[in-house]
């Protein structure tokens, strides 16, 4: 097994330094049209930043620092999430304080605003979409409509997140300017500014930048639905070991990981298992891949008069083999795997249902659910299995 593994994660580390030399070469290959639009190249300069965090994980997983790498790997997700919406995410909503309300008086009003949305809708008189109870904050309404509108082109939209990422900035929304060195005393016109920006900028985090948000944003331009909400977390959660202060996160990836042999030295004298570090080249693998895709869609939409060629053929032909090359990682959008069906009808299948899917590769998708521990799931996808009632499950990795 282990010649096995090493191969896969040559392969795996090969597609992702591929798309990283077509990415690079992309750039040549886009011709603008008659109108040069900024927004379009200040987005690929988003991805050039993150295509640049994948270099250096590349270099880590090479260098044996599987779990830097896989905490980079939580990074990379979260600004993947966050390029879906600047890419396609359609839908935003405002917000309308009825605190002054009961809860009981809240729920009759938003039943009241629904209805009374739903009529002027049907008419043609308002551009609300739909009124929903705001997320995380008490009696809030949230009015959901399209995004931003470019004056020149009505039917471009120019999604909310673009505007609310580029103009967030963390320092604005935690630090206090009074607690740090200025180089004059402000006046008091400057302070109640200052101190209104840094409550917008808590807003926009809150509401429109912060993980739960990007969830809730992307469930509502229905860019993904619950069960791949589900398995989001499930990657988020474990890449976040990673990067947050978590007890023998980086050790439970090593061979003979219970062995402590105490003093001082870099790291851990064992080596990262095999599993582990293909665990770091799959991630690292279906993160280039998404983020590439969601560049390449995004200058595919591009109206004629900005983009007159998209050049994306080669790029789409590497990302597009990422899913069928290496199925049996369960990432956010591809098929359940084989093993995930063979799992779900050993533990769950009656002989009746075995019969009527003809074996377990015939598993309705939406029956099986996704296993959330991600890396010992893993070595179980690479050990074959077999049992009386559901047949042989053949390990990918020979």
């Amino acid at each position: 097994m282990p010649n096995g593994i090493d191969a896969e994660i040559d392969r795996a580390n090969s597609l992702t330094r591929a798309m990283l030399v077509s990415y690079g070469a992309w750039g040549a290959k886009i011709a603008v049209g008659e109108v040069q639009f900024g927004a379009y190249d200040e987005m690929l300069d988003f991805v050039n930043m993150r295509m640049e965090t994948v270099d250096s994980c590349l270099l880590l997983i090479e260098n044996q620092k599987v779990a830097d790498s896989l905490g980079l790997g939580r990074s990379l997700l979260e600004y993947y999430l966050l390029f879906m919406l600047m890419c396609r995410g359609r839908k935003l909503f405002t917000l309308r304080d009825m605190t002054k309300l009961t809860e009981a008086e809240f729920k009759v009003f938003l039943r009241e605003e629904r209805e009374k949305c739903a009529t002027l809708r049907a008419a043609g008189e308002t551009a609300v979409i739909d009124v929903k109870k705001a997320p995380r904050i008490a009696r809030h309404l949230a009015y959901v409509t399209e995004g931003y509108k470019s004056e020149d082109d009505p039917d471009f939209i120019i999604p909310a997140h673009y505007f609310h990422f580029q103009q967030f900035h963390p320092e604005t929304m935690r630090l206090k300017d009074e607690d740090y060195f200025q180089y004059y005393e402000p006046e008091p016109e400057l302070i109640k500014a200052l101190k209104g920006r840094r409550a917008e900028s808590a807003l926009s985090y809150k509401f429109y930048l912060s993980y739960d948000a990007l969830l809730e944003f992307l469930e509502l331009n229905e860019l993904i639905d619950a069960p791949v909400a589900a398995r989001i977390e499930a990657h988020y959660t474990f890449l976040g070991k990673f990067l947050h202060p978590t007890h023998d996160a980086a050790r439970d990836l090593h061979d003979n990981s219970n062995v402590h042999y105490g003093g001082a030295r870099i790291g851990m004298r064992q080596n990262y298992s095999k599993v582990a570090v293909l665990l770091a080249s799959l991630y690292l693998c279906y993160l280039t891949a998404g983020l590439i895709d969601e560049a390449a869609g995004l200058i595919e939409g591009a109206p004629e008069k900005y983009i007159s060629r998209a050049g994306t053929d080669e790029l789409r032909d590497l990302s597009q083999r990422v899913p069928v090359t290496f199925p049996y990682f369960w990432f956010l959008f591809n098929e359940p795997p084989l093993y995930d069906r063979f799992n779900y009808c050993v533990h769950h299948a009656t002989d009746d249902e075995l019969q009527e899917w003809g074996g377990y590769p015939g598993v309705p998708k939406d029956r099986v659910t996704f296993d959330q521990h991600i890396y010992s799931h893993l070595q179980h996808v690479l050990g074959g299995r077999s049992n009386v009632r559901c047949g042989e499950y053949r390990s990918p990795v020979m």
